[in-house]
């Protein structure tokens, strides 16, 4: 049996890629295991869940603490037993301090090291080993600008892994379970599961928007922290309107959203392509996060549009505007059935070379 070793975590932009992946794998008859930290998310989700997992003791690298200059030397030995134990067949990072342990230990013994990027451009570890790569496969073209011309064989563009229930909801089905009417539409509102402070507070402060336009359905994701704040200051709201934490079932409720006002992570920009909704961005403004450049592809093609933190009134005044224009709607999802990918988990799975020995 061919045995491949997913190197992750950190948030699930960069878990559930991988997961989407071990799973196309397994369906290959390939074992899969995955390697982390002992101390961010990934020990939870990649600890219950039916593949091997291992966490490393391993923190971001600091000038300022010594320490975790330590920790990464250790946990690339302990990465170094790992693959000389398993022998595995191919190691796939999926980038982030993370992943550097078990992609060094790989190069060491010589094992075909693969990389996936979510983002639009590459992270500090897959910026670090894309030229020792036997592939990259990048989620945007857009990626190819910032590398030299002499690596594009080793690269490729599959668009992002994503989660099963994003490729198997389908709208009208959605909109049934939900019971939606015809002539109503659907405003989802969210900042992820952390939520969105500058959305929160925009939305808030137009609400009487959502009061107003009574076939407008809003679901508004407000984030665990901010929740009880925002239901303590909502005292009146639609029938039909929906406030929560987070949902569940987020994919089923894009799958039947009109319109979408969220953040520009690498995930969220995949789904809105794959599931062809017309959004306004407001990108968390961290040039380590890389949202505005993520947001950029969807703006550049017209289908999105862009605001920053201090514009997110305006976004959400935009939000009530562009729900109405059926036209203008329609254009936005056309441009993104145009920028849909195969499903890329399915293609990286056929993709890396451990078929053929």
């Amino acid at each position: 049996m061919k045995k491949v070793i997913l190197t992750t975590g950190g948030t699930g932009g960069h878990i559930y890629p991988a997961m989407a992946v071990a799973d196309a794998l397994k369906e290959r008859d390939v074992e899969c295991s995955f390697v982390g930290t002992k101390h961010r998310m990934e020990k939870d989700i990649l600890g219950n869940s039916e593949y091997k997992f291992t966490g490393l003791d391993v923190k971001p690298l600091s000038l300022k603490n010594p320490l975790t200059f330590i920790k990464m030397l250790k946990s690339i030995l302990v990465g170094m037993v790992i693959v000389f134990k398993e022998k595995p067949d191919a190691i796939i990072g999926f980038g982030n301090y993370i992943s550097v342990p078990l992609i060094v230990a790989g190069l060491i013994f010589g094992k075909k090291v693969y990389l996936q990027e979510q983002n639009a451009n590459l992270g500090f570890a897959n910026k670090l080993f894309y030229k020792f790569a036997a592939k990259s496969f990048l989620a945007f073209e857009k990626t190819y600008d910032d590398l030299p011309l002499k690596y594009y064989k080793r690269l490729e563009v599959t668009g992002n892994p994503l989660r099963k229930e994003v490729y198997q909801a389908d709208r009208e089905a959605e909109r049934e379970k939900l019971k939606i009417m015809p002539d109503e539409k659907v405003l989802l509102i969210t900042g992820g599961s952390l939520g969105a402070k500058s959305i929160n507070e925009a939305m808030l402060k137009k609400w009487n928007l959502a009061l107003e336009n009574k076939k407008i359905r809003v679901y508004w994701a407000t984030g665990e922290k901010h929740f009880e704040e925002i239901n303590n200051k909502v005292d009146k709201y639609k029938f039909n309107d929906v406030i929560k934490p987070y949902f569940e079932n987020m994919p089923n409720i894009m799958a039947a959203a009109d319109l979408v006002v969220c953040r520009a992570g690498a995930l969220t920009i995949s789904e809105i392509i794959e599931m062809e909704i017309p959004s306004i961005l407001v990108p968390y403004q961290s040039i380590k996060v890389g949202q505005y450049e993520n947001a950029k592809i969807l703006e550049e093609t017209g289908a999105a549009y862009v605001h920053r933190n201090s514009e997110a009134e305006i976004a959400v005044e935009r939000a009530f505007d562009l729900i109405k224009n059926e036209a203008e709607m329609q254009r936005m999802s056309i441009q993104l059935k145009i920028m849909k990918k195969e499903n890329a988990a399915e293609k990286i799975a056929n993709d890396i070379e451990i078929w053929g020995e």
